[in-house]
């Protein structure tokens, strides 16, 4: 019997191993998928049925759209136009929210300072730009005069402006425009939430070509105290499957209205915050499978994410003991964290981490993303609040207890300095 066949976009390095252990059972074929273009994606499309391509996969957020164009292409389930933008738009995702906490939006070209100053409530707050696809802007804005700033700096960007409304508008083609909602703003205002408090969760979930929203896994998102990532760890460790119903009831709310909105037939992954008091409020919904979770499933309950999403994609029968079943119904499982290691200071890569360690570990076959390169020089244009990500190395353990011990080992040891202000959360020491 022949293997199935299906096409991978834009695989990363870190995906090889992966990519190798499911051609044991599909023949995994290779994208470089580059514009929207109409005629690019006809080609894309003639050269997946020549190999016989059932359906595409983009893992990636640059990938996301193409993913849609070319199985849309393909004759495949795929989510609409105008689901996509709400799922691509911080603003409007937040709009389908039940009970959300504050949220604004901001439209530094259609309102003035003083406009947008009067109807911010609270102080400090969270400024963000909506396009999902461009990562060009998160501010904690505590004055007036830095939010004038920014608003200023976006006013004089016409460049960004551009790309911005050339995005939408490949998004929007055909879509009816009595559809599409008034407002879709660069901006979104929102509370700022102590993350020493609340805690960040990344849930993974896809709705069927009929439209069923089916939960998939959750991953625990762990922070110092000054709000730099340590890691993803998975299955969650804060809370146990008591939540999962609570979860289970927002998670099928909000989707229903992205689903009803044309989202089919695709995965997604939702951040969401859980509060103090229990309440579950939305960070935001990427419209793809978040990728790098892929080893979490696959190291903690055998679960292979990427090969789901091909057969999601395909209209195929996805793999029904999801790792959410899994861990909701108390199977055996290994704890998988990815252990984020960033910096927050200039100069070689080399001369802040140990890379006689760093081999050592991948020679013990544990897998290390590397996000910057050991001959990199850092600069200050690099920087940003959290620092800069360097590597991502995925660490498998029997116990929570074991795998936060890994990670105090593995910290200790990476670093030729110790990092300045990067306290560990009270939950997390050993």
């Amino acid at each position: 019997m022949s293997k199935p066949s299906y096409g991978f976009l834009s695989p990363q390095p870190y995906m090889k191993d992966a990519i190798e252990e499911m051609s044991t059972r599909a023949d995994i074929h290779v994208m470089e998928a580059e514009t929207w273009a109409a005629d690019e994606i006809a080609r894309h499309v003639d050269s997946c049925r020549a190999a016989g391509i059932r359906s595409v996969g983009g893992f990636a957020q640059k990938d996301a759209f193409h993913h849609i164009l070319i199985n849309e292409g393909l004759g495949n389930k795929a989510p609409s136009r105008l689901s996509f933008l709400y799922c691509m738009n911080k603003y409007l995702m937040r709009t389908l929210e039940s009970d959300p906490f504050y949220f604004d939006y901001v439209d530094p070209l259609n309102e003035t300072d003083d406009e947008i100053i009067a109807k911010i409530p609270h102080w400090p707050f969270m400024l963000k730009n909506t396009s999902l696809s461009l990562g060009r802007g998160i501010f904690k804005i505590e004055t007036p005069e830095e939010l004038r700033e920014v608003l200023k700096s976006y006013r004089e960007d016409t460049g960004l402006q551009e790309l911005i409304a050339s995005q939408y508008a490949s998004y929007l083609e055909g879509v009816d425009p009595a559809t599409v909602p008034d407002i879709v703003p660069p901006f979104i205002a929102e509370t700022l939430v102590d993350m020493n408090k609340a805690i960040e969760y990344c849930y993974e979930g896809y709705v069927t070509p009929e439209g069923k929203v089916v939960h998939y896994a959750l991953t625990e998102e762990v922070y110092f105290s000054n709000h730099q990532a340590l890691g993803y760890v998975t299955p969650p460790i804060s809370i146990d499957t008591t939540m999962a119903a609570k979860i289970e009831a927002w998670i099928e709310d909000y989707m229903g209205k992205i689903a009803a909105l044309g989202y089919v037939g695709q995965f997604f992954n939702i951040e969401f915050w859980v509060m103090p008091n229990g309440a579950i409020h939305l960070v935001e919904i990427n419209p793809r499978a978040a990728h790098s979770y892929h080893y979490n499933y696959l190291y903690s309950f055998g679960s292979s994410l990427y090969e789901d999403n091909f057969r999601l994609a395909a209209g195929e029968q996805v793999a029904e003991r999801t790792p959410w079943i899994k861990w909701r119904e108390g199977d055996d499982h290994k704890f998988t964290l990815i252990a984020l290691i960033t910096a927050k200071e200039t100069g070689a890569v080399s001369d802040i981490l140990d890379y006689d360690y760093v081999d050592e570990l991948e020679r013990e076959g544990i897998l290390v993303r590397h996000t910057r390169q050991r001959d990199d020089v850092l600069t200050d244009g690099d920087m940003t609040a959290a620092g800069v990500m360097l590597l991502q190395i995925w660490l498998v353990a029997d116990s929570k207890e074991e795998a936060i011990t890994k990670e105090h080992e593995l910290r200790r040891r990476i670093y030729r300095r110790p990092q300045r202000d990067a306290e560990y959360p009270a939950y997390w020491n050993v």
